[in-house]
């Protein structure tokens, strides 16, 4: 084709391309909105972020009834649409539930943030709320798994350490286990030793606790001498469990200071039942052979009581203390309930033992003489044999 050819052709094709339109875009998409899940319930309708930020000001405000309410109500529809922050609002409902007093439900929201939670941070402070529950609520082996389910993880600072130690421990020591449980116990004592936990001033929780379980170590082995029936060693028997008794009692009254004011409470009632407990064995003490008639066995029962009656007294005013801790605090009506009861039981021993000695031919100064001069001979003679040595 010629030259001049190739212009009408050239021409066609450019009126061709003018009259192509231009490409036209695609229609923008419909704006998106992002709606945040409703809750529906017979009496409301918010949505999560409304009913979360609800429980969570009310557990601030320590509404705890109302914190209960909306943090049941996220759980509930959490568990419908598979939600991840069933063990927040589980962890946010143990608190309300354990402000209300209702310590069994709330042991059971935080065992389930443990179980859902695995190795995370929740995971090991649900855990570290469901050993003080079983602390407070005296279920010793209920205490023992969260223990040892607790000194499981890797991701423990020394107070959390120290804290399963404790409660590995009271939990051994309840169950019998005296030997294991002292091995727990002395080293969360080292633990807290180490780091100056509860140096001074009040107790936190975890050394309070190691305190009490091993004065509860110490009771038991002092409880476990028997003083009847009576051996040619009574004499060193009593006073091991006098010793023994004395040791606890330190060990219980460095538990008192607590800041949990349960651990205050529990060991002035432990120190009143030791008291009372020791006062029974000895009171358990048959006369001598050498007692055959009523009249000397009238003296054995006087002498008894009125030597032994100040362990009675001492259990009677621990108990009263412990009773007194109600116009102090709520938290302690369990240990209070069962000191008024012992304390009931004691006075009345008490009024019982003064009426049998009044039948009695002589008074209780006469017997109390009586005892004083025995035990005049007795160290005199102790002091004798330690110089002929």
């Amino acid at each position: 084709m010629s030259r001049l050819a190739w212009g009408p052709a050239l021409a066609l094709l450019a009126g061709c391309q003018a009259s192509v339109a231009p490409p036209v875009a695609p229609p923008a998409p419909p704006p998106v909105v992002v709606a945040e899940r409703q809750v529906i319930t017979p009496n409301d309708g918010s949505t999560i972020r409304e009913l979360r930020g609800r429980g969570e000001y009310a557990l601030r405000e320590q509404r705890w009834q109302d914190a209960a309410e909306a943090f049941r109500t996220l759980v509930a529809a959490a568990r419908v649409a598979f939600d991840p922050a069933l063990p927040l609002y589980l962890l946010d409902l143990g608190l309300a539930e354990e402000g209300l007093g209702d310590r069994a439900r709330a042991r059971d929201s935080y065992l389930e943030v443990a179980r859902l939670s695995g190795p995370t941070t929740d995971g090991r402070t649900a855990l570290l709320r469901v050993v003080g529950i079983d602390d407070y609520l005296e279920d010793w082996t209920a205490l023992g798994s969260a223990a040892a389910d607790l000194l499981g993880r890797t991701d423990l600072d020394d107070i959390d350490h120290l804290t399963g130690l404790g409660a590995r421990g009271l939990s051994r020591v309840e169950a019998g286990d005296d030997a294991s449980a002292m091995r727990d116990i002395q080293e969360g004592l080292d633990v807290v030793e180490r780091i100056g936990f509860g140096a001074t001033g009040r107790l936190p929780n975890g050394a309070a606790q190691l305190r009490f379980a091993l004065a509860e170590v110490l009771r038991a082995r002092a409880e476990r001498v028997q003083l009847v029936p009576v051996t040619p060693d009574f004499l060193v028997k009593i006073e091991q469990r006098c010793q023994g008794l004395l040791d606890a009692q330190l060990a219980y009254a460095d538990a008192m200071r607590a800041m949990e004011p349960h651990w205050t409470a529990m060991s002035a009632f432990r120190i009143g039942a030791m008291y009372g407990r020791l006062h029974e064995d000895l009171m358990a003490i048959p006369p001598s052979a050498e007692a055959k008639s009523a009249a000397q066995r009238d003296l054995h029962f006087a002498m008894m009581h009125v030597r032994y009656r100040v362990l009675l007294e001492k259990g009677l005013e621990m108990m009263k203390r412990t009773a007194r801790l109600a116009t102090q605090t709520t938290e302690v009506a369990p240990w209070v309930e069962r000191a008024k009861a012992a304390q009931a039981e004691m006075e009345k021993a008490i009024e019982e033992e003064k009426a049998a000695l009044a039948k009695l031919p002589y008074t209780e100064e006469t017997v109390q003489a009586a005892l004083d001069n025995l035990e005049k001979k007795a160290r005199a003679r102790l002091s004798k044999k330690a110089a002929s040595r």
